[in-house]
């Protein structure tokens, strides 16, 4: 899914654009932190790993995943992503994933990000459901899904891998037929 004019997500002095090789380095990074590790379950062990995801999202076929970078315009960094994984066109469905730089947390960017993406995914994309998973150990990101008009649908006991062990995650979802969620919300 190759996005030319993404979403505007109207968080002053930030921007939403298609990811780039140029981001790797940033991503990667905080990708690695031990803020970040102990949360997502992505096995990333070199700055090359990002690579491939990066290419796939350039694909023009209909079912192939998005990524778009939340950039800090005055530094010109990136200070996270959100995306669209697991896209099928034949479904109408697709898995939103977002990240955010510790550093960034706590500004309301991952909800406004979200909130963008997903309302945009609904309506303009011709999308009707999305879902989204949070690890259970994570309410900062159940807060989010829950403030951009996510439900929580149920438990996926030992569904990834977080470090060695497998965690427990919560499944969320979002329908085009939902009520769109209040943007104060947050």
């Amino acid at each position: 899914m190759n996005v030319i004019n993404p979403p505007f997500f109207g968080q002053q002095g930030f921007s939403l654009r298609p990811i780039e090789v140029l981001d790797i380095p940033d991503w990667y990074e905080y990708l690695r932190s031990p803020e970040m590790m102990a949360y997502q379950g992505w096995q990333v062990c070199s700055a090359a790993d990002l690579a491939p995801m990066i290419q796939a999202c350039r694909s023009e076929a209909p079912d192939a995943p998005l990524r778009l970078a939340i950039v800090d315009d005055e530094l010109g960094r990136l200070a996270g992503t959100i995306g669209l994984g697991a896209v099928s066109q034949r479904n109408r469905s697709a898995e939103l994933d977002f990240d955010l730089a510790p550093a960034y947390r706590g500004r309301g960017l991952a909800a406004a990000a979200c909130r963008a993406v997903a309302g945009w995914a609904l309506s303009t994309c011709g999308l009707f459901r999305l879902q989204a998973v949070a690890w259970d150990g994570n309410p900062r990101a159940q807060q989010v899904l829950r403030a951009c008009g996510f439900q929580q649908e149920g438990l996926l006991r030992a569904y990834r891998q977080l470090g060695d062990k497998p965690g427990d995650f919560l499944m969320f979802s979002r329908l085009a037929s939902d009520p769109a969620p209040d943007a104060k919300q947050s």
